[in-house]
């Protein structure tokens, strides 16, 4: 009876520790196997302690045959787990397949009398037939294939592997061998009473098993069976604790006639208290189960956090690598780590370890391995392993972006001998990758402040040689203002001459002229005046850039000086065939402050303007010029139908030397100086400019200017100017 207990308690234990390695990685087809086989193997254990405690007959025999089914089943499972166990081996579905056929036919015989044909109470002895037979020769050669298969694999490996895989080998060959001989061989020739103690064996395999997966980390799941281990102990302890104090305090402390009440308030503080104390019994276990079977402990997501705030915190390669490889090295209890960074196949930095010497070789060895990560334990006996060992490497990790190669994190192995587990491998790819975009973030640093020394160098040279540039620029620039303002000067002299002759012409003074004549006359005095214009925009241009142009305002009538300049410009207008018409004020324009030279060329400018751009359409073009108190301004406009001006060329308008695209097409001629001058002489006087315009449908410019307008004075530009005169007189 005592044996069966154990067996059950055994079974309990082998599924769980199949569990155990399934929900821990799902997805591997070794996890995967190894759940099976031991699934397998608690229905064989569970179904010889029915056939052992079963006294009728039907039932025991029922029980025994079924050992047989589990028991064609479990050397399948075993073979394909010793397929992927130490190294993976593929296996196609066609395969996996052919290998099931004998299980399978053994299961659908194995209730019929060419298995078990009878057996007594207790399955104490049974008689066996020919597929029995049949099955014991399955069972020895599924388990001896098993058995080599994990021996051929484990001499592809190396380390932690290799002892992982003998671990393996001593627990199946504790299993199987008595398993085969006691319960297959020696039933088949007759000998039938020991069959029943078969399961006992797979204690001892448990046993071996479970002390692999706690020291030498044997499927994985050493952080899941420990922390298993935790809470179990602080649940014992925790009952115990509960009993013990709940029994002291009711047989000891309380009457045995103590109210409900009483009892129910002291198991409310009893729960309180067992509430309390649970997490800090629970993290003393903990604390106990690492310090036995997971030394080298560490949080995976404490460990990337802190990796992170050095990433954030270092730009400089040195640093930032230097860091990083320390801190993996404390928290993860390295022997050994070094970073190797390059920078367009020139390496640019390796941390000072002398464990791993950067070498030429060492990069060309390097090379032979795939990207990602290359774990030695991994790695068949080749070429790749051999450059690990040679260097004295135990994982080499590639850092790498999307935009190519930036180096590697090579590994030693760990302060406690133990293997990289799966969780290790995945906390270092994910630091790899981070680390990769900082490289990467660095580099472009590195070269950014590289580029900014060669760029500061040649920006000293460029300013030097810019300065000398400049200097010559500004002797240039001033006989070029002191040539435009002599030539000027030499021009408005002779010019006044030919204006005064061709005017008394125009007049009759010298006699009467014919209608050719006169037309030929009005033709070249529009041209003198032109010419007059032009130079006076070129020496105010001149004095503004040698800082010479200031406001010399006096008391004018401003109407007076618009019709003036209306009617000189009257004859203009008719050989354009453009309709000018001057509105007079609705009121009286009152007497302003004003230059008279610079504010008739405004006006002039502004209505020229009109004229010159104001094509005629089929109704011919027109201009209309207005002046008008408005409040407490005076606003003075110049309304056409003309060209307009286009709106993405609207803003620069007013710029020096700038003319439209379509202003430039109907006059070549013209210098772009205009309305910059406009502009200057109405902001100085204290005017705002006014415009409008759509494009192909006329403008409207003009300027608006206070009755009581504020000149701005430029003492310094009149000093200049007056100096300048006195020197050349105009």
């Amino acid at each position: 009876m005592l044996t069966n207990y154990l067996l059950a308690i055994t079974a309990l234990f082998t599924f769980s520790l199949g569990l155990l390695v399934f929900i821990n990685s799902s997805k591997k087809s070794s996890n995967k196997e190894f759940f099976y086989f031991t699934t397998m193997l608690t229905g064989w254990t569970i179904a010889n302690i029915f056939a052992n405690i079963t006294a009728e007959l039907n039932m025991a025999l029922f029980w025994s045959r079924t050992t047989v089914v589990f028991g064609a089943l479990i050397p399948y499972y075993l073979l394909l787990f010793s397929f992927s166990f130490p190294i993976e081996n593929k296996i196609t579905k066609f395969k996996k397949i052919a290998l099931f056929v004998p299980a399978f036919v053994l299961v659908i015989l194995s209730y019929t009398d060419l298995n078990i044909s009878s057996a007594t109470a207790y399955a104490a002895e049974i008689k066996t037939g020919l597929v029995y037979t049949i099955f014991v020769v399955y069972l020895m050669t599924y388990a001896v294939w098993s058995i080599v298969s994990i021996v051929q694999s484990s001499r592809k490996t190396h380390g932690m592997r290799k002892e992982q895989a003998m671990y393996l080998l001593a627990a199946i060959i504790s299993l199987a061998v008595p398993s085969v001989i006691i319960a297959g061989i020696l039933p088949v020739v007759g000998i039938t009473q020991l069959a029943s103690i078969t399961p006992i064996f797979v204690i001892p395999m448990v046993a071996i098993m479970s002390y692999a997966m706690l020291r030498h980390q044997l499927m994985d799941i050493r952080v899941i069976v420990t922390r298993s281990l935790a809470f179990i102990f602080s649940m014992a302890i925790i009952g115990v604790l509960y009993g013990v104090i709940a029994f002291q305090v009711l047989t000891r402390i309380l009457p045995s006639d103590t109210p409900a009440s009483t009892l129910q308030v002291f198991y409310t503080l009893l729960a309180i208290f067992l509430a309390f104390t649970f997490q800090p019994i629970r993290l003393l276990f903990e604390k106990a189960t690492d310090a036995v079977f997971y030394r080298d402990k560490y949080d995976p997501q404490q460990l990337i956090n802190s990796v992170g705030l050095i990433l954030v915190e270092e730009i400089v390669i040195n640093d930032l690598c230097t860091k990083i490889a320390k801190e993996l090295q404390n928290k993860m209890k390295i022997t050994h780590i070094d970073v190797i960074v390059f920078n367009k196949k020139e390496m640019v930095f390796k941390t000072n370890n002398s464990a791993i010497v950067a070498s030429t070789k060492l990069l060309e060895d390097l090379r032979q391995l795939p990207g990602g990560l290359n774990y030695s334990e991994d790695l068949s006996p080749g070429t790749k392993l051999q450059v690990l060992k040679k260097h004295k490497i135990t994982i080499c990790l590639e850092l790498k972006t999307s935009e190519g190669f930036l180096g590697y994190i090579l590994f030693g192995d760990k302060q406690s001998g133990q293997i990289y587990n799966e969780v290790d491998k995945k906390t270092l790819t994910i630091i790899a990758g981070e680390l990769s975009i900082a490289l990467e973030n660095a580099n472009a640093f590195l070269e950014i402040s590289n580029f900014n020394t060669t760029l500061q160098h040649k920006v000293d040279s460029a300013t030097s040689n810019l300065k000398q540039a400049n200097l010559q620029l500004k002797e240039l620039d001033e006989a070029k203002d002191e040539f435009i303002s002599m030539a000027s000067h030499q021009l408005r002299t002779p010019l006044t001459t030919v204006k005064g002759y061709v005017s008394m012409l125009d007049e009759g003074d010298f006699g009467k002229l014919t209608k050719e004549q006169q037309q030929t006359i009005v033709l070249v005095l529009d041209g003198s005046n032109r010419m007059a214009r032009l130079i006076d925009d070129l020496l105010n241009i001149s004095r503004m850039e040698a800082g010479k142009f200031y406001i010399d305002a006096q008391k004018l009538d401003l109407y007076k000086i618009v019709s003036e300049e209306f009617e000189s410009l009257k004859n203009f207008a008719v050989t354009k065939k453009v309709h000018i018409a001057l509105v007079k004020p609705k009121s009286e324009v009152p007497i302003m402050l004003l230059d008279e030279n610079k504010t008739r060329q405004v006006v002039m400018n502004l209505i020229d303007n009109a004229i010159n751009y104001s094509q005629p359409p089929s109704g011919g073009g027109k201009a209309e010029i207005t002046l008008e108190r408005v409040g407490k301004q005076i606003v003075f406009k110049v309304i056409d139908n003309g060209i307009g001006v286009p709106a993405d060329q609207q803003p620069k308008l007013f710029t020096k030397m700038f003319r439209a695209r379509n202003a430039k097409e109907v006059r070549p001629d013209g210098t772009g100086l205009g309305l910059y001058l406009v502009k200057r002489v109405i902001e100085d006087q204290g005017g705002k400019i006014i415009f409008k315009s759509k494009p192909g449908k006329g403008s409207e410019f003009g300027f608006s200017i206070p009755i009581q307008n504020s000149i701005k004075h430029n003492k310094s530009a009149e000093a200049k100017l007056k100096a300048q005169s006195n020197s050349a007189p105009e």
